[in-house]
């Protein structure tokens, strides 16, 4: 019974923190769409995904406090909303899967073309495309250094990399993302309703065993 609620304690604060972890995420992701390309069949995983870091912080300190003072009350809304949790990041990595599609790709494609030659966008565009470039270690998105003209002297040193033929794709990296984040914290939470589910009916036991 004591082991039980250490575990579900440690539990809560693990899901406390990756309340915290999500929602600084989703949120860096929302606040730089132009930077990370988010598309319109990305940006409701990426609102829903904000959601859930905000519910997850919530409920994870309402669990914390159903095992330490031992409130079925507390542990049965923290299992519901477990519950809930649970089939909203099925939906978002539902969502990261559909990112993958031909479709949004495409989506992607159109958006990017566009934007070229990158020389022409704002400052502040071209910068954060440096940035990627220099992170990512490619050039481009479709002809190399071509993408941002046919002038030499618009090329970034970003571009000066050892395979300047890889493009720079976002897409697939950030629905992989969405689809790990997804997944992962649902098995978390399958692990948090059983815990719950142990503890209160322990405590209902002892409660019976009392009267």
């Amino acid at each position: 019974y004591c082991a039980i609620r250490c575990l579900l304690f440690t539990f809560n604060l693990l899901f406390f923190i990756a309340g915290i972890i999500i929602l600084g995420l989703s949120t860096h992701i929302q606040s730089n769409r132009a930077d990370y390309q988010i598309t319109d069949e990305l940006l409701p995983a990426i609102t829903l995904l904000i959601f859930v870091g905000a519910v997850t912080l919530v409920f994870g300190f309402l669990g914390c406090c159903g095992a330490i003072k031992e409130s079925r009350c507390l542990l049965a809304l923290f299992f519901t909303d477990l519950l809930c949790m649970f089939l909203m990041l099925l939906a978002v990595g539902g969502l990261g899967v559909v990112a993958r599609s031909p479709a949004a790709r495409e989506q992607v494609k159109v958006n990017i073309e566009k934007m070229i030659p990158l020389s022409a966008q704002p400052k502040d565009v071209q910068e954060s495309f440096q940035e990627v470039e220099r992170t990512l270690k490619c050039c481009g998105f479709f002809d190399g250094h071509l993408d941002w003209g046919n002038s030499s002297t618009v090329v970034p040193n970003s571009c000066n990399c050892t395979d300047t033929s890889r493009n720079c794709t976002f897409l697939d990296g950030l629905s992989d993302v969405l689809i790990g984040t997804a997944f992962s914290f649902s098995i978390f939470m399958i692990l948090g309703m059983g815990f719950s589910s142990i503890l209160i009916c322990q405590i209902s036991v002892g409660k019976n065993s009392i009267i």
